[in-house]
């Protein structure tokens, strides 16, 4: 197997409450995106010359009819293009989420408890899980190891078949 899918299947696993956050962060983003309101965006098309210069003193410029017809196209635009950008990281990162969930829901009822959401998603540590199950350390470890190689191999089988 591997050891770069195992790395990339333990990387997943310690970054899962970081990718959860950040999906609620992006949910929030689109219920109350900010967006460029047209006064901003006629700011922005009057104020510079495309060779990026200032307009000069007393020169009155030539782009008031195209910018009369079209601020708010133009603010549209950039409030589509923020809101695209938001939802394909969005999807990015609830697929992820979602891949690595269906995964964890194929191990087997220790390996998901111990390993998975007692380690990795509420921060216990190796004893207290041990303490917990009446085994030793290494038990809790061993255990760990054949779930992080049978999510590896999921990963890996996937790869596989994708292509």
């Amino acid at each position: 197997m591997a050891v770069e899918t195992k790395a990339y299947v333990i990387g997943l696993l310690e970054s899962y409450n970081k990718r959860m956050n950040q999906i609620a962060l992006l949910h929030y983003e689109l219920e109350h995106q900010t967006n460029v309101s047209p006064n901003e965006m006629i700011g922005a098309m009057s104020l510079g010359h495309g060779d990026g210069t200032a307009r000069s003193k007393g020169h009155i410029s030539n782009k008031t009819l195209y910018i009369a017809l079209n601020y708010q196209e133009q603010a549209d635009l950039v409030n589509s293009e923020a809101r695209e950008e938001i939802v394909e990281r969005l999807i990015e990162l609830e697929r992820e989420q979602e891949k690595l969930a269906y995964y964890i829901t194929l191990l087997n009822d220790k390996q998901q408890e111990t390993v998975i959401q007692r380690f990795y998603f509420e921060g216990r540590t190796w004893s207290d899980i041990a303490k917990e199950l009446h085994v030793v350390t290494r038990t809790v470890h061993k255990i760990k190891n054949r779930a992080l190689d049978r999510l590896a191999a999921m990963y890996t089988f996937a790869e596989g078949s994708q292509r």
